[in-house]
Formats: structure tokens, sequence, C-alpha cells
């Protein structure tokens, strides 16, 4: 981002301040499934994933304790392919993401325990055609701590959909990932300023131990 784009974004008021956590958050771990961390995948070995994956692993065990909500999210298809929209057009190896099969397995390093839920999806954002809002409403959930991938897909498209629904969304810094570097980036900086906080996992755990412990 060069410092005529970064004025201009300050110019137009973006960034003016932090949205904040609420009082009842929820985790939302976004895509963590072996299509897109398990090298072996057509689309997986992304260095970022493994990294944003190995993070977030780490903190789980801490959230866990604090019986904060989790909540998963896989994108999976049918055999027969016609759940896929309009995905087969621009990114045709989710193809190979078919219900039942490998890809379609949470990764192991986060996998889900018995009370946690798992949601399947079919498009970029986890509030699309799915029951995450009556979920959160539910459990009157007014925070989303959001970590996953990919950080210019289905994340960005999550923390959108949560900021419009009035849930605020706060980014896991180190808990997201993408298969390029430079999206990643600039989708940070981009929610940072338009539509949620960025912090770093271990800020928001100390946060939530001293609010929970």
């Amino acid at each position: 981002m060069t410092k005529k784009n970064n004025s201009n974004y300050k110019k137009a008021g973006y960034g003016a301040g932090n949205i904040g956590m609420g009082e009842n958050p929820a985790l939302l771990i976004v895509d963590f499934q072996k299509a897109f961390t398990d090298p072996d995948s057509p689309m997986g070995g992304s260095e970022s994933i493994k990294k944003a994956v190995i993070r977030t692993s780490e903190i789980l065990p801490k959230i866990r304790k604090l019986n904060i909500p989790i909540i998963h999210t896989l994108v999976a298809y049918r055999y027969d392919k016609k759940d896929m929209g309009l995905w087969e057009k621009k990114v045709s190896k989710l193809s190979e993401v078919i219900i039942g099969t490998k890809w379609a397995e949470l990764d192991d390093k986060v996998i889900n325990e018995k009370d946690e839920i798992v949601i399947t999806k079919k498009m970029p954002s986890a509030f699309f055609n799915t029951n995450l809002i009556n979920i959160l409403i539910n459990k009157r959930i007014d925070t989303l701590l959001i970590g996953g991938c990919t950080t210019s897909g289905c994340v960005r498209a999550t923390v959108i959909d949560s900021f419009s629904f009035g849930f605020k969304p706060i980014v896991l810094e180190d808990c997201v990932g993408d298969q390029g570097i430079e999206p990643h980036e600039a989708n940070l900086f981009d929610i940072n300023n338009r539509y949620g906080d960025i912090i770093l996992s271990k800020n928001i755990v100390s946060h939530l131990e001293e609010l929970y412990v």
C-alpha cells in the first residue's frame, strides 16, 4: 500500500476507531480443513496457512478451558457438484472437495471436541445459507473471534457479514492464512480499516482469561 493510498484512506475516514469486544464472544474457525491445510491436497501446502493452523492449535486448549463457544466451518460439495454454484468457473479445484472425503475433514490439529459445532457451507461466508445466525442468537453471542482461511476469501467474506449483521468481528491476526502473502496482508489491512479489529491471538487470550478466570 503506497503512502498516497494510505493518505486517501485516512482522508476518507477509514480506520477511525476500533469496534472492540462485547460481553459474549465465540471463536469461529473458518475452513481449517484438510483441503487447505494438507500439503498433499491440490489446494494445500501454504506456509501461511500452516503457521495459522499451528497457532490456532496452541490457543484452542486455553479457549476451551474458558468454556467460550467454538464453531468450525468447512466447505464441501455433492459428488454431482450440483451445489457448487459458480465455483467451477473460478476455482475448479474446489470440485475435489467432496462430502465424506478426506478433503472435507477438519485438520487434526484443530479437530473439534464433542460439544463444538461444525457447519458445512457452500460459499465464502460462514453466514450464507447456514444456521450460523440462529446459533449465535441462541447463545446470545455479540462478538466473533475469527481465525481460519483464506484471509482474502472466506475469512474476509465472513468478517463482512459479521459486521453487516451486527456481530463484532475480531480477526486473530496470527490465526488466519492465505495461499498468497500479498492478498493476505492487503485484506488484513482493509478489514482493519473498514469492518473489524485485527488483534494478535495472545492479546485476545490474555483479555479473555482476565474476564473469565
